[in-house]
């Protein structure tokens, strides 16, 4: 599944000390069930710098919570998903060889716009909304 949010807030800390705000309209991720097991897989399709995947057990409950993101790419470490009624947030470390030089990225999706299934995105054929 596609789902295009209203609004992307990206805010960036190094060392504790604020590096910048970045305001993005119309932002997507995917979601993917991973068959047979009970994770899921989200992209991050828009990224300050690359797009990236990561994996996440589906929660047992309705309530959410903060869950870890597993499998995440190099150079990213540290991330958690937190999902509430009103946003989805996502939370990791740009690691770095020398600790000074790392980045902690905050992203908070708001307002889901609009959701499209991903089979129906990638055969081509118009999707109904």
């Amino acid at each position: 599944m596609q789902i295009t949010f209203a609004t992307l807030e990206i805010h960036n800390h190094q060392n504790g000390q604020f590096l910048n705000h970045l305001h993005r309209p119309q932002s997507r991720i995917t979601l993917n069930k991973i068959p047979c097991s009970d994770l899921a897989e989200l992209t991050v399709l828009d990224n300050l710098v690359f797009s990236f995947s990561f994996q996440f057990r589906l929660p047992q409950t309705k309530e959410f919570h903060t869950i870890e993101m597993l499998s995440l790419p190099r150079p990213l470490d540290h991330g958690k998903l937190l999902i509430d009624e009103e946003k989805l947030m996502l939370s990791f470390r740009i690691d770095a060889p020398d600790p000074s030089l790392r980045v902690e990225v905050m992203h908070t999706y708001q307002g889901i716009c609009d959701l499209k299934e991903l089979s129906l995105l990638l055969s081509g054929k118009p999707v109904r909304q």
